[in-house]
């Protein structure tokens, strides 16, 4: 039987630039798991750290980026691993910037603010797709995004 496991996090990572949102993505490594791959940012919660904690030092550690706000996202990306038969349920968070000058970890070779359509694209796991177009349609909803839980830190 799989264990269930949350020991990650997911952080979607947006700028404004004029009138449209871009979102940052991050090229892996090739001595990292998954080489190559576009991603967003995200890693392991540390032992007594909470979620929205691991988020915000991820952000900081992967991308040299601090947030303006961050929010919760009300979704929780689920997927299975079959090497160590684990589900894994991941927190997922959305963090507002207004620096555009990105120090990119060991972990990744390079990075890109990209437009919604392009980033939709370009990103590999259907979670991290469907959480996109989630964030993308509340960052264009009035409405919606009132109803972002923001984080205070």
């Amino acid at each position: 039987m799989p264990q269930i496991v949350s020991k990650i996090v997911e952080i979607f990572i947006y700028r404004k630039f004029g009138n449209e949102f871009k979102f940052l993505l991050l090229k892996r490594n090739k001595n990292e798991i998954y080489p190559g791959i576009w991603s967003i940012a995200g890693g392991e919660i540390d032992k007594g750290e909470k979620a929205y904690e691991a988020a915000t030092r991820e952000m900081k550690e992967e991308t040299g980026l601090t947030p303006k706000h961050i929010y919760l996202i009300d979704n929780v990306n689920v997927f299975y691993e079959m090497h160590d038969d684990v589900v894994h349920l991941v927190p997922v968070f959305l963090a507002e910037t207004e620096e555009d000058e990105v120090k990119l970890s060991d972990e990744h070779s390079e990075y890109a603010w990209i437009n919604y359509e392009d980033a939709y694209k370009k990103i590999y796991w259907n979670g991290w797709k469907n959480n996109l177009k989630l964030i993308h349609e509340i960052l264009n909803n009035e409405n919606l995004l009132r109803t972002l839980k923001e984080i205070k830190l």
